[in-house]
């Protein structure tokens, strides 16, 4: 099966816990003021692309509630009501168990070298009671698999990591190559069948 209608692939807005470099999963952190701010920067450049190809168009995002508020945020500057938004738990960010709410500074007093592990084997490498990379894989591709058979322009509000595996299983690669995909907050990403392209979103905060 392939795309036959564009994705619109976004990430949330900066939270809380990125500015820490806290590891979030499926625990939540508010969005910043930089961070709604960079939602409707999103919002405004995906009405641009929207409008240049008029039709119908599914909306869906991860339940967390940074996507929720993106996706809040990003609806209103597309003129859409909030109800429009379907929750798909397939797209939530990777598990990271016992590491959720803490910094890999403080991940490493326990575990020496855990991101180096991590990177030495992206595919199987599981953070305590939380998910692999294979793991998050089979979701990724469950849910891209429903999104090709609607045959219909779709727009996913979701995560940086959980992002870059449906990227990568769309553009063919493997464990390692999604592992370093780019993950912006101030850009999207239109994928149509083994390809992407970068659209930017550029934002002011006050």
């Amino acid at each position: 099966m392939k795309l036959v209608a564009p994705l619109y692939l976004l990430r949330h807005g900066e939270t809380a816990w990125n500015t820490e470099r806290r590891m979030q999963g499926l625990r939540n952190s508010d969005l910043t003021d930089r961070g709604r701010a960079q939602a409707r920067a999103m919002g405004r450049a995906l009405r641009a692309e929207l409008a240049g190809e008029p039709g119908p168009t599914v909306f869906l995002r991860s339940p967390l509630g940074r996507a929720r508020e993106t996706s809040l945020i990003v609806g209103r500057e597309l003129g859409i009501e909030p109800d429009v938004w379907q929750d798909d738990p397939r797209l939530a960010e990777l598990s990271y168990g016992a590491w959720e709410g803490r910094s890999w500074k403080e991940i490493e007093v326990e575990r020496p070298n855990a991101l180096a592990d991590w990177r030495a084997d992206p595919h199987g490498f599981c953070p305590p009671g939380g998910e692999s990379h294979a793991d998050l894989r089979r979701r990724s591709e469950a849910a891209l698999v429903d999104i090709i058979g609607s045959a219909t322009r779709t727009v996913v509000v979701g995560h940086g990591v959980s992002g870059a595996v449906l990227r990568g299983v769309n553009l063919g690669l493997d464990a390692r190559a999604m592992f370093v995909l780019e993950k912006p907050q101030d850009a999207f990403f239109r994928l149509t069948h083994g390809a992407e392209q970068r659209i930017l979103a550029a934002f002011e905060t006050a």
